[in-house]
């Protein structure tokens, strides 16, 4: 009997570390934060060991990118271009590259509106406020897709967005 209750006790111990361990997975990327005063937000999914303080931004918390963004149908004729820089466009290892893109019908400065960047498919961050530049620091060298999409308040992104092609040398 003893040994059916130590057994129970330890199931749900193991229980109670796993849902702590969930909890603190899900909650990681409020920590990852950084105001510099201006209306940017960014939220960065990468690697490079680097924090926001490098990307010149603040993170919005309701912005889980562990999960894939739900893309919706573009029905208003918004779209995004990126301007700079060029595709095929090449970088010395350690060079900021500053993503600038143009938007049609669809208001930045309007409250939540926004636009996503990702390198090579994972999230890089989230620019609000109107502004039309990421910078992005820290991408290692090799040829990198980098992809644009615009973003309601509600972070689903329009099905159309826009990709260049960026080499890093090292």
């Amino acid at each position: 009997m003893k040994t059916n209750t130590l057994l129970s006790k330890c199931i749900i111990l193991s229980l109670f570390l796993l849902l702590i361990l969930f909890s603190a997975a899900c909650g990681r990327s409020g920590d990852e934060s950084a105001t510099n005063g201006d209306d940017t937000t960014a939220e960065t999914d990468h690697d490079d060991g680097q924090d926001m303080d490098d990307h010149d931004a603040e993170h919005e918390d309701d912005h889980d990118e562990s999960e894939p963004h739900l893309r919706i149908p573009n029905e208003n004729g918004a779209g995004i271009h990126i301007i700079s820089p060029a595709d095929g466009d090449v970088f010395a290892h350690g060079d900021q590259i500053i993503v600038e893109v143009e938007t049609e019908n669809f208001d930045l400065s309007q409250e939540g509106y926004h636009w996503h960047v990702y390198v090579d498919g994972k999230s890089w961050g989230m620019v609000m406020g109107g502004n039309t530049d990421q910078p992005l620091t820290g991408v290692e060298p090799g040829e990198h897709e980098i992809a644009v999409y615009l973003s309601i308040p509600t972070h689903e992104e329009y099905e159309e967005g826009d990709t260049i092609q960026v080499t890093v040398e090292e």
